[in-house]
């Protein structure tokens, strides 16, 4: 086969030219540190690499809510915990001050102890997240919820409960509503309260109130009163529920309610049991206030009244309790759940990572190794090149 000059220019040519673009390529990568130059150097693991960097946004997208959604909650834990422990100190001054053994003084004492507790509360109902954001505010929360003012309780947030997404298919409730924890509670024992009547002139006083069935109860209104050495019970149209001689200490059972009553009643001494209404927790802790201020020492029907009225707010509290520690429990289940994702993102994120570095990482050594051969093939190459280009049946005559 006979090869033209012109053939063999051109062929030598492209082949150098082919060794040379090969050997620049390896160069580049090494200089890069990446072995896709282009996606025409491999396009599904290209088209697979973008894939991977879309799904690694989201992931420090979800990664950074989760950070941020665990911080806060952090924060909520911590105003829940201060609640409690706020709460825990009301009911035990609380208890303390209606042992009937202290003075007017004692007891005003405790009612200043209180009105701290209650700044106290105000202040946690209040808390911030450290960006400005209030935590029991639902959407509206660009200022502080709460106030008291007068004889109310005014709240300025809303029901709204952001969702934090933490994941493509997870979101997570980034707080609760100041309304729910401290507004929706309840006066009495949860089921009914009791309270003092009339002009009570004896020394009875409401020792217990509770639930012993709670089918039974029927969220009526009843009046106890006393008379003649006996009790009578009575519904709201008069109709008499239960009676007996009155004992004191001795409980008096109707309608699924327990009472217990101790002192000496006088007659036409009278209580009201009627079903809890709604009442929030500050209000209940300024009623406390009251009670306390309320001067007894000279007056055994006015402390019997005023016992009566803190073992009814002493059963309110007891309630609130028990809802803050629901929302705490739920709120220690986001916790969980924030910092479960936030492990799982992590570990994909290595994942992700180790799969972007195979895709587009070189080996170096490998890498190194090629780009030697390639250069000493292109070297090879220019040298055959350079001889046989010079080679002629002249030169062989001569």
């Amino acid at each position: 086969m006979r090869v033209s000059t012109a053939d063999f220019y051109r062929q030598s040519i492209v082949s150098l030219q082919r060794q040379q673009s090969l050997a620049l390529q390896t160069q580049n990568q090494l200089s890069s540190g990446s072995k896709l130059q282009t996606a025409a150097d491999d396009p599904t693991g290209a088209a697979h690499g973008l894939s991977l960097d879309q799904t690694r946004v989201a992931n420090q997208r979800y990664t950074e809510n989760t950070k941020a959604l665990g911080e806060r909650l952090g924060l909520e834990e911590n105003a829940l915990s201060g609640i409690t422990e706020t709460l825990n100190r009301v009911r035990e001054r609380a208890l303390q001050g209606n042992g009937g053994t202290l003075g007017d003084s004692d007891r005003a004492s405790i009612a200043a102890d209180l009105r701290q507790s209650l700044d106290s509360l105000l202040d946690y109902a209040n808390a911030a997240d450290g960006e400005g954001r209030y935590l029991f505010a639902g959407s509206n929360d660009a200022s502080a919820p709460f106030s008291l003012s007068g004889g109310g309780t005014q709240f300025s947030g809303d029901d709204v409960i952001r969702q934090v997404q933490i994941g493509p298919n997870r979101a997570v409730q980034s707080s609760d509503g100041g309304a729910e924890v401290f507004l929706r509670q309840t006066s009495g024992n949860g089921t009914f309260s009791v309270a003092a009547t009339g002009a009570n002139t004896g020394t009875a006083t409401i020792a217990t109130a509770k639930v012993f069935d709670a089918a039974a109860w029927d969220g009526g209104s009843y009046n106890l009163s006393f008379a003649g050495g006996n009790y009578s019970v009575q519904d709201g149209g008069g109709n008499v529920v239960a009676s007996g001689a009155y004992t004191a200490g001795q409980s008096i059972r109707f309608k699924g309610a327990d009472l217990t009553v101790t002192g000496a009643p006088a007659d036409g001494d009278s209580f009201s049991i009627g079903p809890s209404q709604q009442q929030d927790l500050f209000q209940t802790v300024r009623d406390l206030i009251t009670l306390f201020e309320t001067p007894t020492a000279a007056n055994p029907a006015a402390r019997a009244k005023v016992q009566t009225g803190v073992l009814d707010r002493l059963g309110a509290l007891e309630t609130a309790q028990s809802k803050v520690i629901d929302v705490r429990a739920r709120l220690g289940a986001r916790l969980v759940a924030a910092e479960d994702a936030q492990n799982q993102l992590s570990s994909q994120l290595v994942k992700i990572d180790e799969a972007l570095s195979g895709i587009r990482d070189i080996d170096y050594a490998e890498a190194a190794s090629r780009l030697t051969q390639q250069l000493t093939g292109l070297q090879a190459a220019q040298q055959s090149f350079a001889k046989i280009q010079g080679l002629s049946l002249f030169n062989y005559l001569r």
